[in-house]
């Protein structure tokens, strides 16, 4: 049975917006633009000015403008881990996974106990196929922060990548015990599960996430083709003993 593992990459979550104005509208960010771009004419090298420009750029999508913002904060203020942290997630968002990777490491470089930039290093590691990297990454991820319920589930997308059913279960289980709201933990439990054979473990799992997230088509899918499954070995092993 192919059943395939969905990925819930959250690398949004993980920018560190340093103001507090409401991005979600567009007036909000056109004011905060015009304020920080004020701050950064009265002083040029104002590194969080310029920081904070590079977000509201990247909330506008305006990827280019966001890059020399971060490059320019960097240029500043070397030691800006966030800076090279986003510029990572930028660089992954646009398709540049090696430069994605310079940028991260840079950031864990300057910062070996930031957790978020080994996070967003999983992910990078595993969208170039790398897996046996995304493990160690959110690995380390989740030692510095063993309650970072992202990167338990992304750990075990990424051992599930690699058909490691058994240590992908265990990074999920971990995930639902931290969140047990977490209803693609209970999806991909159920995945793993069905690869191993042990349907009805795979039941009890997706029927968990469907309990959890009634509007879930792919464990809807999921289910239909374990319960197939299930009826067309019941009717091999009876046409089997047919004489």
């Amino acid at each position: 049975m192919k059943m395939s593992i969905v990925i819930v990459l959250m690398l949004s979550a993980l920018v560190n917006v340093g103001y507090g104005q409401d991005q979600g509208k567009d007036e909000s960010l056109d004011a905060a633009l015009k304020e920080f771009q004020q701050a950064i004419e009265k002083n040029p090298n104002y590194a969080d000015a310029h920081y904070n420009l590079g977000i509201v750029y990247s909330e506008k999508g305006m990827v280019e403008d966001a890059i020399t913002a971060y490059k320019k904060t960097l240029e500043i203020e070397p030691s800006f881990v966030k800076a090279y942290n986003n510029l990572g997630v930028i660089y992954y968002e646009t398709g540049r996974l090696d430069e994605a990777i310079e940028s991260l490491k840079k950031a864990i470089a300057s910062s070996p106990q930031y957790t978020e930039a080994f996070y967003n290093l999983g992910i990078v590691y595993h969208g170039k196929k790398q897996y046996s990297d995304a493990v160690a990454a959110f690995k380390k991820a989740v030692e510095l922060d063993p309650k970072f319920e992202k990167g338990y589930y992304n750990l075990g997308v990424a051992y599930a990548s690699m058909d490691s059913l058994d240590e992908s279960l265990v990074a999920f289980k971990k995930t639902a015990e931290i969140n047990p709201q977490y209803s693609d933990a209970y999806y991909n439990m159920g995945v793993a599960y069905a690869k191993k054979d042990q349907l009805d473990e795979a039941i009890k799992s997706l029927q968990k996430a469907l309990e959890l997230n009634p509007n879930d088509d792919k464990s809807h899918f999921a289910l239909g083709v374990i319960y197939q499954s299930k009826r067309k070995a019941k009717v091999s092993g009876g046409k089997s003993e047919k004489p």
